[in-house]
């Protein structure tokens, strides 16, 4: 039979029947080892696990036996933490029914204890009846009554948290003031001395407050509801609702059956009812938005706050950063972004700034789900502490937003706690860019150039923000979206653009570069669709739109190369090489260890004066130059460049051997052997595994750069 609440305990356990034998324990119809079986198996999990909990309590084990025995029922794909607040409805359930009481200092040997024999309300107070047939009297708990009116279950889309309002009154008929109390905490009681003082009293007994506990529980019958805390979309029944502060909209509009509370700033994301008479008219923000920076790259923003809402049926592997110094308006843009969101965003009022902790960011970007997740202001000033947090805060949260992944946790009882994985879009400004080339190949960088940002419209675009049309126009493409995934399309519709996209970019630059362009665009293509269907937009309209935006793309994708290549571990490596020998930090010398050509800008100087003027090298010896290249010793240069790179607040963390290979792979090795990516050499007289380069790559000289033989050392996996 199916079980979908605790009453129906009492027909599967039915009588109970009482075996004669030493331990007079009750035998009860449950096939326990049957059902234990069928849970396993993943067959009908939840009815066979609420009989084997009903069967283990009415056998008198402990709660945290049960959760015990219960622990290793838990299905593949499900967690242990996922498992155990269910076992605990069931759990709270028997103790409902009476499985198991204790009375005084005897668990019950008659089985099943029915309701109307237990706990009773008696003149605002709490009795604990005696047992049917003994001579044993009823029992007061209280001086006062008390039942749990509400029972509330919080959602942040990782954890739910369980607390319930009490109501209560002393004998007197005095009232005492309603109480919230996280389930967890419940059954200590605490909460009574806490908030109703000393008037309130339990009668000192035996077992007295656990009985308490379970009384209030049993004479109570609250309403249950849920609360999310988190925006973006759910799944009931099959049927799509978007959440926001206001909220929940599906493909028939407004959901007032939706509870949410969202804290802090994130209740700003607060969304309108969508249009009753048609979606409304964004063809003047589209153009607005074409031309505010210039380039179009207004349209890639524009693709990014609508791609955000998808992240449900594909999750986003990449940030859009908006770089720019001060004075380009960054920031006001951004809040044009964010306001699609809710109309009190603006420039000064955006979710997230840099200066908060990673922590708090990570857990700001998860529960803003679905959404645009703007973090503002990345500038790397300050000690050199503050910048290492920075730059760590920056690297924790675009990393994980771009592995969708990110840092796991111990609980005080050493379970895995599982990380905040963000589950929108962040869209990121800044002065600076964070450290690191895979951290920016993760994100998508768009510079603004001081003078590139047309104000006029950027005014105008502030005043339809402030007037709620961008939220507008929101509510009425997630009520659109919400249609197209209960019919199964959205997914669809939404692999389709992106591969349209995808395959009309070039594939220059990181690997990563097309899918995140594509990704930006995708968002644009459902939002042009949106527009054609609702009959808004003309199909001219969108195909220049559609050509515009591919076009800055394009453009994107050029700039996006350059990063790459100045953010490369080869490159950066270069540049340290050059500062290193500049500043007298070390010196190379020429094949027999005297000062070479181009001496000055190797690292030498002359000191003394007349016939006692003579050469010296500085700082340390890291090569040799000859041949037209330079012979590094790796591990000396390393050393030497990894100190001023850390002096820089900019670590070179990469080893010896990933160097070599990131320098073979940029082709600045002008030759290495076969086997490795290093070359043998007779330098001072000894042979030894160099690191060779092109002499250009270091100091400029005059004439067309020398052609030096590269030795074929292609390769993966080829040795150091």
């Amino acid at each position: 039979m199916a079980l979908k609440r605790i009453e129906d305990w009492d027909e599967f356990l039915g009588p109970p029947q009482i075996v004669s034998n030493k331990t007079n324990k009750p035998s009860l119809r449950l096939d326990r080892e049957a059902a234990s079986k069928a849970a396993l198996s993943g067959d009908h999990w939840h009815d066979n696990m609420l009989k084997l909990v009903g069967s283990w309590f009415a056998m008198g084990n402990t709660e945290e036996e049960i959760h015990d025995l219960a622990e290793y029922h838990t299905l593949p794909g499900y967690t242990v933490e996922q498992t155990r607040p269910e076992i605990q409805k069931m759990i709270d359930g028997a103790k409902r029914k009476g499985f198991g009481l204790v009375i005084g200092n005897q668990r019950q040997a008659h089985g099943v204890i029915h309701q109307d024999t237990i706990y009773m309300k008696s003149h605002n107070q709490l009795l604990l009846l005696g047992p049917k047939g003994s001579k044993k009297k009823d029992t007061r708990l209280t001086n006062f009554f008390a039942e749990i009116a509400l029972e509330t279950t919080k959602v942040d889309g990782r954890d739910s948290l369980k607390t319930f309002s009490v109501k209560g009154q002393l004998s007197d008929g005095k009232p005492l003031p309603e109480v919230e109390v996280n389930a967890a905490d419940f059954d200590r009681l605490d909460w009574v001395l806490n908030h109703w003082g000393a008037k309130a009293q339990i009668t000192v007994g035996p077992k007295h407050k656990e009985h308490t506990a379970a009384a209030i529980k049993f004479c109570s019958k609250p309403v249950e509801r849920t609360i999310y805390q988190h925006t973006g979309w759910i799944t009931e029944g099959g049927k799509h609702t978007y959440l926001s502060a206001s909220g929940g909209i599906g493909a028939n509009g407004r959901n007032d059956a939706i509870e949410t509370e969202l804290q802090g700033i994130l209740a700003s994301y607060d969304l309108p009812p969508p249009s009753e008479k048609g979606a409304f008219d964004f063809n003047i923000a589209l153009d607005q938005f074409e031309e505010l920076i210039e380039g179009g790259i207004g349209l890639l923003l524009l693709g990014s706050v609508f791609r955000s809402v998808l992240s449900e049926f594909e999750p986003c592997t990449v940030s859009v950063y908006l770089q720019g110094t001060t004075g380009t308006f960054k920031s006001a843009i951004a809040g044009c972004l964010q306001a699609f969101f809710g109309k009190n965003f603006q420039g000064s009022h955006l979710p997230e700034n840099w200066s908060s902790t990673g922590n708090a960011i990570e857990k700001k970007a998860f529960l803003a789900k679905d959404t645009l997740f703007k973090v503002d202001d990345f500038v790397a000033r300050g000690t050199p502490s503050e910048v290492s947090r920075l730059h760590r805060a920056a690297e924790r949260v675009l990393r994980a937003q771009g592995n969708q992944s990110g840092r796991d946790r111990l609980t005080s009882t050493t379970q895995i706690r599982g990380a905040y994985v963000p589950r929108g879009l962040i869209l990121a400004t800044g002065e600076d860019i964070p450290h690191g080339h895979s951290l920016q190949a993760r994100c998508a960088i768009l510079s603004i150039e001081r003078g590139a940002t047309d104000t006029g419209i950027l005014t105008d675009l502030q005043a339809s923000a402030e007037l709620g049309q961008f939220s507008q126009t929101m509510s009425d493409f997630i009520r659109w979206t919400a249609e197209k995934a209960d019919k199964e399309d959205i997914a669809r519709l939404l692999s389709e653009a992106h591969s349209e996209c995808k395959e009309q970019l070039a594939n220059d630059g990181h690997t990563r570069m097309r899918d995140n362009l594509a990704t930006l665009l995708s968002g644009l293509w459902l939002l042009l669709e949106f527009g054609r269907e609702q009959a808004i937009l003309s199909d001219q309209k969108i195909q220049h739109c559609k050509a515009q935006a591919k076009n800055a793309a394009h453009k994107l994708a050029n700039l996006q190369v350059i990063v790459d290549k100045e953010a490369s571990e080869a490159e950066r490596f270069i540049q340290l090489l050059q500062s290193v020998l500049v500043m007298g930090r070390a010196h190379v010398a020429d094949k027999f260890g005297n000062m070479p050509d181009h001496s000055l800008a190797l690292g030498w100087k002359m000191i003394g004066a007349g016939e006692h003027q003579r050469a010296e090298g500085q700082g340390a010896k890291i090569g040799w130059v000859f041949d037209d290249c330079i012979h590094l010793d790796p591990k000396a240069a390393v050393s030497v460049i990894k100190s001023l790179s850390s002096s820089n607040g900019n670590f070179l963390g990469s080893t010896e051997r990933a160097l070599a290979k990131a320098l073979r792979e940029a082709n600045m090795l002008a030759k290495c052997d076969a086997d490795r990516n290093l070359t043998k050499t007779s330098v001072e007289g000894r042979r030894t595994y160099l690191l060779c380069l092109r002499l250009d790559l270091v100091i400029e000289q005059d004439g067309p750069p020398p052609k030096s033989p590269i030795l074929d050392c292609s390769g993966d996996d080829i040795p150091f």
